[in-house]
């Protein structure tokens, strides 16, 4: 019998690690990408926040853990003001051996993954349309070409429209998120750092002894947004909030932006089709939560069709894809709300609703009560 065939549709991170890790199943892969990925386009320094969790399963793909790649946290400290003389929380293992999570360049971690899948085949053209053939989905390009899958595998929001699934949650924080580098002088740099501010939450992400990533959402156009965006004030500022903690700071890339919103998919799976990743449930970064929860995605998406390839299914069968969705999509959802649920919380600037975090922190402190937040942060839910 010839090979199950695959496509998956992205350019992004999302649907290379979906290649890779599909890869390992005995199936045909194609992986069609109508624009550059993030190599090709002006280097980025944006962050990702790896789980343990998550990092095991990279490892498990081949993704070695290299602290040049992965720069460990053993700690994360929350402060409900601008001062940091006192924490009003702290987050750490249990287990001084084992680290809370890792903090990786995304471009970093995309040149590993594109090492690993050099020999799956890439189809670089612009889809006009698919057709549903029953017992096969066809792809038709721009360029008259045209490819019959068992199985569409979806990454990116703008192949939407290709199924007539945009049926969704979703709002617009009236947020945008910056994200640039810091120098300093060298520290042992091993612990993330985040202020809810007025305007936004701003984090501090460790990526080495002398470098640190910042990411700071920020309502739009509100004062804060215009002291990053003015190059005297914004490292003025961030000397301020963080005096005694990063010496001799100065900026060392330009700020890149992202517009915040909320996004979650009504429906992930169709006839032969699935959505896996962003497109399904994009969220606050004020966790650092998103792609972990994609990353698990894809490692379940990956155990569904090992098991089904080794009974002989059809892996686009519908009844396979809704297992995949009734695995994921509430569990996704109720976590998904979860942060939306702390992200509102810290936006409420009164008084007595500041007495009530404080006194969430102190709760959320107790040993006990940590141990479950870190590990339904390392794992997410699986309901």
């Amino acid at each position: 019998m010839n090979k199950q065939k695959i496509a998956i549709l992205g350019s992004g991170l999302t649907a290379k690690a979906l290649a890779l890790a599909l890869n390992k199943l005995d199936v045909d892969i194609d992986l069609i990408q109508e624009k550059p990925g993030l190599l090709a386009k002006k280097a980025s320094n944006a962050t990702l926040s790896i789980s343990d969790g998550s990092l095991r399963i990279l490892e498990a793909l081949g993704i070695k853990k290299n602290s040049s790649i992965f720069w460990p946290v053993k700690k994360i400290i929350l402060y409900d003001s601008l001062q940091h003389a006192k924490p009003d929380a702290e987050f750490y293992n249990q287990d001084l051996k084992k680290f809370l999570n890792y903090i990786v360049k995304k471009n970093f971690l995309e040149k590993e993954i594109e090492k690993k899948i050099t020999k799956i085949k890439i189809v670089r053209q612009k889809i006009s349309h698919i057709e549903d053939k029953h017992f096969l989905q066809k792809i038709i390009f721009h360029n008259g070409t045209q490819q019959e899958y068992h199985l569409i595998i979806v990454t990116e929001k703008e192949h939407l429209k290709l199924f007539s699934n945009e049926k969704k949650l979703n709002w617009s924080y009236s947020e945008t998120a910056y994200t640039f580098l810091l120098h300093h002088q060298k520290i042992n740099n091993s612990c993330a750092r985040q202020f809810f501010l007025s305007d936004g939450p701003l984090a501090f992400l460790p990526l080495s002894p002398q470098s640190t990533s910042v990411v700071w959402s920020v309502k739009n156009k509100s004062k804060t947004e215009n002291i990053i965006l003015d190059e005297k004030q914004r490292l003025e500022f961030l000397q301020k909030i963080t005096l005694g903690i990063y010496d001799k700071m100065k900026v060392i890339s330009q700020p890149e932006s992202f517009p915040l919103t909320f996004n979650f998919l009504s429906k992930i799976a169709l006839f032969r089709t699935i959505f896996v990743g962003d497109i399904t449930h994009k969220i606050h970064p004020i966790a650092g939560q998103g792609w972990n929860m994609s990353l698990r995605d894809i490692d379940d998406l990956k155990r569904i069709l090992q098991v089904k390839l080794s009974k002989g299914y059809d892996i686009g069968s519908i009844e396979v894809l809704q297992e995949f969705e009734k695995k994921t999509k509430l569990s996704n959802l109720l976590f998904a709300v979860s942060i939306d649920l702390v992200r509102r919380a810290f936006r409420n600037q009164s008084s007595s609703i500041k007495k009530i975090r404080k006194k969430t922190f102190s709760i959320v402190s107790q040993p006990a009560l940590m141990n479950k937040i870190i590990d339904i942060a390392d794992k997410g839910l699986r309901i």
